[in-house]
């Protein structure tokens, strides 16, 4: 299977600039969106780790591409994005919200938590992901990255992923694990035991599974 993952395309070129961390315009996020689309109409599936927008902001627009792409596309928000708005366009078939949810597809299982992305511990995701069986091939995805890794490591700041997320993946080790929030992180790879980590980036990233 080969599917496209892609996480914060709100997100500037100018990510090192604070004042210049979001698109300028609405026209750089449909612009951008569209690339992503294109990058990944040769894969099975695509896979958003969140922040489709900037605080609602541009995500009709964001809604009408994703749907005219005609791909299966599974879907969680991120803390830039409103659940409920998100979950409104998601037609259960080809978009899927998957915030908190799972779904197998072939023979690999999709696991998807959105939201958050600041907070160490999420009561609430590590109450659910105990109650998760899985078998077989597993993708986790969530939009907050896991603690003390290369995907949470931020320039002057050290270590701000979660330590929910880390346990999770110890504990289900899946056999992909992908997350954003963090742009200053794009395209970070890494491993915990035997399952590879990734922040796929604006622009998104091709994995086979």
């Amino acid at each position: 299977m080969k599917i496209l993952l892609f996480t914060d395309v709100h997100s500037s070129e100018h990510v090192k600039n604070p004042s210049g961390y979001y698109v300028d315009s609405l026209e750089d996020l449909v612009n951008k969106f569209e690339k992503v689309i294109e990058k990944g109409k040769d894969c099975d599936l695509l896979v958003c780790c969140g922040d489709l927008s900037v605080f609602s902001s541009g995500l009709e627009e964001v809604a009408k591409i994703l749907k005219k792409s005609n791909k299966k596309i599974l879907i969680i928000h991120g803390n830039h994005d409103d659940p409920e708005e998100v979950e409104s366009f998601c037609d259960g078939k080809k978009l899927i919200f998957l915030h908190k949810k799972t779904i197998t597809i072939d023979d690999v299982t999709f696991v998807g938590y959105g939201g958050d992305g600041f907070s160490e511990r999420d009561s609430d995701f590590e109450k659910w992901i105990k109650g998760l069986k899985l078998d077989g091939k597993v993708v986790l995805f969530t939009h907050a990255p896991p603690y003390n890794t290369k995907l949470d490591n931020l320039p002057s700041w050290g270590h701000r992923g979660s330590k929910s997320i880390r346990e999770a993946i110890e504990i289900l080790k899946p056999d992909l694990f992908a997350s954003g929030h963090f742009h200053e992180t794009f395209l970070k790879k890494d491993k915990i035991g035997k399952t590879n980590l990734i922040n796929p980036g604006d622009e998104g990233t091709i994995v086979e599974i």
